[in-house]
C-alpha cells in the first residue's frame, strides 16, 4: 500500500475477498479463464502445467463455496461456447433500503449510543438511517446519547472539558436555547440544532445567523453560555445529519493534505475506490487519484480496505507515515 512495499501472494481470506470484489465490480459475467487472467489469484496466465491448473481449479471451487457459505449468491450462466461465467449481482449483495419510522430511528440511535465496539460503523449506520428532514430525530438521538454518558475514545477523542460540554449542548438543542462560546478566535452566538458524532469527534450543528454550520466541540475555547429556552423556532427544513460530509475523509479533524494514490484494475471500478479526482488512467484499467484529505484516520481506513490494490505515491512524507503505520500494525519496528 505504500510505494516500494513488496508484493505478496494473498492468503485464503484475502483471496476470497478479492474474488468477491472482482465479481461484484464486473458489469458482465466473467468465465473462469477471464477471472484467472484478470486477478492473477489462481494460476499464471497461459500456463500449461496440468498439476498447477488442477490445483488452481480446486482452489477456485473452494473459494466459490466459501462465498456462498457467507450468504452471497454467485449467479452462473452458460456462454455460447459452453463455458460457465460468473457474476455477483448488486441486488443479491447489498441490503435493500430500510424504511424506519421516527420512533424506530430514535431507538436505533439509543442502542448505538450504548454499544462501545471501538469502530465507526454504528455512527455511520445511524447517520444513514436517520437522514430525514425532520430535525427532531437528530435532537432526540443527541439528547439520549449525552444523557446516557457516552464515553468517547480517550486516545483520540475530545478532552475532558469537551466531553463535559455534551450534555449542556444537547439540552440547549432540545430546549431551543441559544448558545454562546468562542471558536477560532471569534465569539459566536448560535442556535443549536443537535449533536453529530463521527468518531472520534463530536460536532455541534447550529445556525449562525441564517447559515447552518458544524462546530467541533473539542475546539470550543473555554465554556459555553446557554440562554433562555424557546429563543428560536425549530427548523424542519434543515437536514441536521446531512451537515457533516458523507465522506469521512472530508470531515475536518485538523489534517489537511493532498494524497496521490494508484488503484489497480481489480478494484478501480468499485464504489469504495471512487474518491477524489482521477488524474491518470493506465491501459490496464488502473487509475491514479488525487484526494484532498482532512481526516488522516479515515484515509488510513479507506487505504486498508483497498489492501494491496492501492499504492500511495505522494507526498513523500505521507508514504513514510503509511509505512510506519503498517509496520506498527504488523508488530514490527517503524522504518
Amino acid at each position: 500500500m505504500a510505494a516500494g512495499s513488496g508484493a505478496q501472494r494473498p492468503d485464503a481470506t484475502e483471496r476470497v475477498m478479492e474474488l468477491m470484489m472482482y465479481l461484484l465490480a464486473r458489469d458482465v459475467p466473467k468465465t473462469r479463464a477471464e477471472i484467472w487472467r484478470d486477478t492473477g489469484l489462481y494460476a499464471p496466465d497461459g500456463t500449461t502445467d496440468r498439476l498447477l491448473r488442477q490445483s488452481a481449479r480446486a482452489t477456485f471451487e473452494r473459494d466459490k463455496a466459501v462465498i456462498r457459505n457467507l450468504g452471497v449468491r454467485i449467479t452462473e450462466s452458460m456462454e455460447h461456447d459452453g463455458a460457465t461465467s460468473y457474476t455477483i449481482r448488486r441486488r443479491d449483495y447489498f441490503l435493500p433500503e430500510l424504511s424506519l419510522t421516527p420512533e424506530e430511528q430514535v431507538a436505533l440511535q439509543f442502542a448505538a449510543a450504548h454499544v462501545d465496539i471501538g469502530e465507526t460503523w454504528d455512527l455511520e449506520a445511524v447517520a444513514k438511517l436517520t437522514n430525514a428532514p425532520d430535525g427532531a430525530v437528530a435532537h432526540a438521538g443527541a439528547a439520549s446519547s449525552a444523557s446516557a454518558g457516552v464515553e468517547l475514545d480517550t486516545a483520540s477523542a475530545a478532552d475532558a472539558q469537551a466531553r463535559a460540554l455534551l450534555p449542556t449542548l444537547a439540552a440547549a438543542a432540545a430546549d431551543r436555547a441559544e448558545v454562546r462560546f468562542r471558536y477560532s478566535g471569534r465569539d459566536r452566538k448560535v442556535s443549536p440544532l443537535g449533536l453529530l458524532g463521527r468518531s472520534p469527534h463530536w460536532y455541534l450543528a447550529a445556525l449562525e445567523g441564517d447559515v447552518a454550520k458544524t462546530f467541533r466541540v473539542d475546539r470550543m475555547e473555554g465554556g459555553v453560555t446557554v440562554g433562555e429556552p424557546g429563543a428560536f423556532t425549530e427548523r424542519a427544513d434543515i437536514d441536521v445529519a446531512g451537515l457533516l460530509p458523507s465522506d469521512p475523509m472530508q470531515i475536518d479533524v485538523g489534517d489537511d493534505f493532498v494524497a496521490r494514490v494508484r488503484i489497480d484494475n481489480v478494484v478501480a471500478q468499485q464504489p469504495t475506490a471512487e474518491r477524489g479526482e482521477i488524474v491518470a488512467r493506465d491501459d490496464d484499467g488502473s487509475v491514479t487519484l488525487e484526494i484532498t484529505v482532512r481526516n488522516r484516520t479515515a484515509f488510513r481506513t479507506w487505504l486498508l480496505d483497498m489492501g494491496r490494490h492501492a499504492v500511495v505515491l505522494e507526498p513523500p512524507e505521507l508514504v513514510s507515515d503509511i509505512v510506519d503505520w503498517l509496520s506498527a500494525l504488523a508488530g514490527g519496528e517503524p522504518s
